[in-house]
């Protein structure tokens, strides 16, 4: 890039882009000028084309949304810097093209963080974010809605809403109105509300009054006149109070009944609701399953879900992409086309598993395009206390951009413009993902398990998981993988270093870690003596300290990038690690000095964590859920 290419100065219909140009310009590190520098020519046209013209004279961007601009100028500056003068033209596939951003397990981004993604979307060229909220924004009138959970004040939902706009992108109030509630419903002052655990006891008055403060605390906070209003996995609909109160009444019936009286609502606001699509395929569904080719939807029924409501259809688990066209069909079956929402696979520990993200991705978008769906967006879950990192999204998020602006994705073009857009070379994040892609660990599955975030958390002691890694080569894997990631901070920005300081960090604990439990019931149980004495007096000490580093690395990049709210379960989960481990160094020397005749906890046969893979069970499935990966003992 030469030294007045660095300069810019833009020409033609800039209006309402020119606060969001300057903001893609300070990300991109180029200047600009209003006269003097290199000329940028912006044409607004209605047109399925992007078109970016690069000239050693000046360059020339055909675009028709805002988001679309944006996009270009990555795409001018990455040419540029490569010295590639060249017309670029990509064909837009989606009138919508976004992500949802988990912001109800714990983690709750802060603006600037918001902020920070907002950027990163124009950058790419998306146009819309949902924020998924479950009780983390304000309602003034109900104390105990997000009470001690980060959640967002109207001020804070307001500046977040306005700096969207002025990147063209369209932030969408994303709450629910059924299901997903238990941190407001656990309260003893929410009793009256509760169906079960988890769900609103609908038909009660008190429910819509509710319901009316939620909608009118998001309504003043976001321009979007469309609201995401959740109502997805409500098993316990009707199945609680609701049981006692009504009978067994149809579950389709009070879905449609409770939709309606939801729908009502958003309308004296002037707002068009979504929801997601599954609780209408589980009921229709001999076996209660969401992604049941057989499900039956009587037209009876179909007709009476409430016009107007978008149907969401999400799903990032197939390869196939005629499944996901089927599903797509049952959903215009139902009487429209739906918004299709897939996933980042984010949520299975500190690790984001980018083979299957892509590969169900692919699947899906494939299916999008042929089956006519107009509006994609991609979910960012952060299940069972969001242990993962923001920044791990970013090529997730990538994929679909690349997918959103050509028929067929070009590969060698993703990898690249990962590389730019980031900033971290493409490869450095796929690396990620050998923290859970173990050679010779056998999973049910075409990718891997999640080992790093079960093999982590699990008692040394108990071992529940230690049958399922027997004869893997964890310690000399985990070892390698501690020097990579290092290398990797070492060469990265600054946010980027904190990310890898935290998976070289995770790397060290399961270097030792890992496969502790094994050697330390081998040693046990063939009387070794020096090795047990080995493992009490160095090996457990240094995997002590490396547990409160990873502890400290993990603090800092959650402080980086979101509240303080939630931190503290993360806190409770090293510090219950870290005191199993002096456990179990007591217990060993107890052992040794003669204290004790037996470690009784090392005298129990080890099995495979449970039967859902049957008789031999050999295979590691994902494992998620940190009260069940912690001991076979009660928490409640």
């Amino acid at each position: 890039m030469s030294r007045h290419q660095q300069v810019f100065s833009f020409f033609g219909e800039i209006g309402d882009v020119n606060g969001g140009i300057d903001i893609l310009c300070n990300r991109l590190g180029v200047k600009r000028l209003v006269y003097g520098g290199w000329p940028v020519t912006l044409e607004r046209r209605e047109s399925t084309l992007l078109v970016v013209i690069i000239e050693e004279a000046g360059a020339i961007i055909r675009y028709t949304h805002n988001h679309h601009l944006f996009r270009a100028l990555g795409l001018l500056v990455e040419s540029i810097r490569e010295n590639r003068f060249q017309e670029i033209r990509e064909e837009l596939q989606f009138d919508t093209i976004g992500m949802m951003m988990d912001c109800s397990r714990n983690a709750v981004p802060t603006v600037e963080s918001v902020k920070d993604l907002l950027v990163y979307m124009a950058l790419i060229g998306m146009n819309t974010l949902m924020l998924y909220t479950e009780d983390t924004y304000t309602i003034t009138a109900e104390p105990y809605f997000g009470y001690m959970r980060g959640r967002y004040t109207e001020r804070e939902l307001q500046e977040c809403d306005d700096f969207a706009a002025r990147l063209g992108i369209e932030l969408i109030p994303c709450i629910q109105t059924l299901a997903h509630l238990e941190s407001f419903l656990k309260w003893e002052a929410s009793a009256p509300l509760r169906d079960s655990n988890d769900v609103l006891l609908v038909g009660l008055d008190q429910t819509y009054q509710l319901i009316h403060r939620m909608v009118e605390s998001v309504s003043r906070c976001f321009r979007s006149r469309r609201i995401h209003i959740g109502m997805d996995e409500a098993q316990g609909l009707g199945r609680g109070r609701g049981l006692d109160l009504y009978g067994n009444k149809n579950r389709f019936e009070l879905m449609n009944e409770h939709l309606l009286k939801v729908k009502e609502i958003t309308m004296q606001y002037g707002l068009e609701p979504m929801i997601w699509s599954d609780m209408y395929f589980r009921i229709g569904s001999a076996t209660h399953e969401y992604y049941d080719l057989e499900t039956v939807i009587s037209r009876a029924h179909a007709d009476q879900i409430p016009r107007g409501t978008q149907l969401v259809y999400w799903d990032y688990y197939h390869y196939d992409q005629e499944f996901y066209a089927a599903m797509i069909r049952k959903h215009k079956g139902l009487g429209s086309v739906p918004i299709f929402a897939g996933g980042i696979w984010s949520w299975v520990g500190m690790c984001t598993h980018y083979t299957r993200t892509f590969k169900c991705s692919n699947a899906a978008l494939l299916a999008c395009k042929q089956e006519g769906v107009r509006e994609v967006f991609v979910t960012a879950w952060g299940d069972n206390g969001a242990e993962n990192a923001i920044e791990t999204l970013l090529p997730g998020m990538q994929y679909y951009a690349e997918h959103a602006y050509a028929r067929v994705l070009d590969e060698h073009k993703l990898q690249q413009r990962i590389s730019f857009c980031t900033g971290v070379p493409y490869e450095h994040f796929m690396n990620i993902e050998w923290l859970d892609h173990i050679p010779d660990m056998p999973t049910p599955h075409e990718d891997f398990s999640n080992p790093s975030k079960f093999l982590l958390w699990q008692d040394v002691l108990m071992g529940l998981f230690d049958k399922h890694v027997e004869n893997v080569a964890l310690s000399a894997h985990y070892g390698r993988l501690a020097e990579l990631f290092r290398e990797q901070g070492r060469v990265a920005g600054e946010q980027a270093k904190l990310l890898f300081s935290l998976h070289a960090s995770l790397s060290d604990v399961l270097r030792l870690k890992a496969d502790l439990g094994l050697r330390l019931r081998k040693a046990y149980k063939e009387g070794d003596r020096i090795v047990l004495a080995q493992i009490a007096e160095d090996l457990l000490p240094e995997l002590l300290l490396n547990v409160e580093a990873l502890r400290i690395s993990h603090r800092k990049q959650w402080m980086k990038t979101n509240k303080p709210q939630g931190w503290e379960i993360l806190d409770i989960r090293y510090g219950g690690l870290l005191a199993r481990l002096e456990s179990a160094q007591a217990r060993i020397v107890d052992f040794l000095e003669g204290t004790i005749i037996q470690i009784e906890e090392l005298e129990e046969e080890r099995i495979y964590f449970d039967n859902r893979l049957g008789a031999g069970g050999i295979q590691a499935d994902y494992y998620t859920t940190y009260h069940l990966i912690a001991s076979a003992n009660k928490f409640t």
